[in-house]
């Protein structure tokens, strides 16, 4: 009986060794091929992330090659619609040769329509609005505005400088050396006009183009790249002219359009100077892009000459909206006056030093000038082109300015008035004061008596 039990505990102890042996198997079985699957899914994945990647590589590179021959066609294509559109707009033409040349305005509006139309990106909108400026039929169906990579230059860096004294030729055809910035004097116009404008850009036909529309009301400089543009504003600070306002391409060679704006807008002696960036790229990475370097003002090409000249005008009178409200408010204050933070500190430090020295009966516009590390050029073009008014001038606005003050909120009597300003005869500061404000500072006085 013995036996027997224990027969059949070895015989149940195999059998459960053998169920052991094979839930294992099972378990290492289903663990294998968990494991395998898992693998094979991951492994799925890995392509799927691998082509998602080479199809936006490929995409962009598809994007890029559009937009660089986008970019190409930009200028040529304003060099085309916008002397046409000047000759049919100017009634110059004949009734022989009128229908011609709008049957060319009309096929290159039709071109620059399709341009439009090659770059996949940017909005509806701002594509009809750049037409519309244009007068290219706009497409009933949604559209694209181009967008543009300031990576692609219109041409290559070899591109000599242009000329205004050159008749007009194609890029590869001038021949100027490069070693001298251009001036504007062709067929004996002489370039007397006090407003001076700045065109930047690498297509020399883009320049006589901007050059020969504003001539007439603009004395106008060009240069082929930034790097030449820097060069203009040295030689025209040096010989006292200074630029007005820089018209800018984004994409060309050795400097672009953005540093140059930087340059321009990080110098205490340019930072002043409007900057208007021209640009086929996309309007919103334009504008921010722009604003970081401090432009003013941004225009998507292809553009309407008509429209730089409005936002050229623009510019002009918000200057001397700035110019009067310094010359009109009492108490204006530096950031009022000014477009960037070197121009605030700028004029917030000349009024601080004209202020604590209007006493001094030896202060001077040399002292001014030295106080602020400006040369008496620089200081003059400078605070002109912000308030309006040399430094001579500017001296004498802020010690009337506290004149007034004085007069208005003190019994002071005029001969204290003009020493407490640095005048040593009171005669000269009667006369300062009536220049100033049309008014002797004695009848002034009378005035706010009886108010």
């Amino acid at each position: 009986m013995i036996i027997m039990d224990n027969m059949w505990a070895l015989s149940v102890s195999m059998w459960a060794v053998l169920f052991v042996v094979l839930l294992v198997a099972v378990c290492v079985y289903v663990a294998f091929r968990w494991g395998v699957r898992s693998e094979h899914r991951r492994m799925e994945a890995q392509a799927e992330v691998k082509e998602r990647e080479w199809r936006r590589t490929m995409d962009e590179s598809k994007r890029r090659t559009l937009e660089g021959v986008s970019q190409r066609l930009m200028g040529p294509a304003t060099l085309v619609v916008g002397p046409l559109q000047q000759l049919t707009e100017e009634g110059v033409l004949s009734a022989e040769v009128r229908p011609k040349v709008e049957m060319v305005l009309r096929s290159a509006q039709l071109l620059l329509h399709q341009v439009n139309l090659l770059p996949v990106g940017g909005s509806g909108p701002m594509i009809a609005g750049v037409e519309r400026a244009l007068n290219v039929p706009v497409s009933p169906t949604p559209n694209a505005q181009p967008s543009h990579s300031e990576s692609q230059p219109l041409t290559s860096d070899s591109q000599p400088s242009i000329s205004d004294s050159q008749p007009s030729t194609s890029n590869s055809q001038i021949s100027t050396s490069d070693s001298q910035p251009s001036t504007s004097e062709e067929d004996g116009l002489q370039a007397d006009h006090e407003f001076t404008l700045l065109m930047v850009d690498d297509s020399a036909d883009m320049c006589r183009f901007v050059r020969d529309y504003f001539r007439r009301e603009y004395r106008v400089l060009t240069a082929p790249n930034g790097e030449r543009a820097l060069q203009v504003l040295e030689q025209e600070e040096a010989t006292g002219s200074g630029v007005d306002v820089v018209v800018s391409d984004v994409a060309m060679p050795k400097m672009d359009g953005l540093e140059l704006c930087r340059r321009v807008k990080t110098d205490l002696r340019w930072s002043h100077i409007p900057v208007i960036l021209l640009t086929g790229r996309r309007a919103e990475e334009t504008e921010v892009e722009g604003l970081k370097m401090g432009a003013d003002d941004y225009i998507t090409k292809p553009f309407n000459v008509e429209m730089l000249r409005l936002r050229v005008k623009k510019l002009v009178e918000k200057r001397e909206s700035r110019q009067r409200q310094w010359r009109e408010k009492a108490d204006v204050e530096a950031s009022e006056i000014t477009i960037t933070s070197v121009d605030e500190q700028f004029i917030q430090q000349a009024m601080k030093v004209t202020e604590e020295r209007m006493a001094d009966t030896e202060f001077s516009v040399e002292v001014l000038g030295h106080e602020l590390g400006l040369s008496r050029t620089y200081l003059y073009k400078k605070l002109v082109n912000i308030t309006g008014k040399g430094p001579a001038e500017f001296i004498r606005t802020i010690r009337m300015k506290r004149a007034k003050q004085l007069l208005e909120q003190t019994q002071m009597q005029m001969t204290e008035i003009a020493t407490a300003l640095g005048y040593s005869s009171p005669k000269r500061f009667t006369e300062n004061f009536k220049a100033e404000f049309g008014i002797s500072p004695s009848e002034y006085a009378r005035r706010i008596k009886k108010s």
